[in-house]
């Protein structure tokens, strides 16, 4: 198992990924236009736009010479969190859930925030995604906030926190 910086050759993996697990795990909750071959496509451009802004640090995964996973973080947009580090993404292959792959991204990502100074993590999940948010309690985050995420989502959000 290898965390390393993402490159340009792991962006159709990653975005696969994302996408698989978009359709996967947030069926049901999230607006289903968001879900379809065009939704997706989408996600897709969008996320390849993010990657080359380099706005967030971006890591994969490795497990066994495969690219199985992605982490993105970096600072809030949150106005009222100004100044602290959020995981933005993430994101685990369905095959390889369950392996703590995530366990090690979030341990990841707690000590690079440790590591940069900041002193409190923030994280979304939609409401509906139950796994992720018992994911996050176990892993010391408490919720602080809802809030209706209107377009194009359609969904609840909830905000997770972590003090450093």
């Amino acid at each position: 198992m290898l965390i390393r910086t993402l490159t340009s050759e792991d962006y159709d993996a990653v975005c696969k990924i994302v996408n698989d697990n978009w359709r996967e795990v947030y069926a049901g909750y999230v607006n289903p236009e968001l879900l379809n071959d065009f939704g997706c496509r989408q996600r897709e451009i969008n996320i390849k736009k993010d990657f080359l802004s380099s706005r967030l640090s971006e890591y994969v995964l490795e497990n066994e010479g495969k690219v199985v996973a992605l982490l993105s973080f970096g600072n809030t947009e949150d106005e009222d969190k100004a100044g602290a580090f959020e995981i933005w993404r993430i994101y685990i292959s369905q095959n390889e859930q369950g392996k703590g792959f995530g366990d090690k991204l979030i341990s990841f990502a707690e000590q690079e925030a440790e590591r940069n100074g900041y002193k409190e993590i923030i994280i979304w999940a939609f409401k509906g995604n139950v796994r992720a948010i018992s994911f996050y309690l176990k892993h010391g985050y408490i919720m602080d906030r809802e809030k209706d995420l209107g377009a194009p989502y359609m969904a609840i959000g909830v905000r997770m926190t972590k003090d450093l």
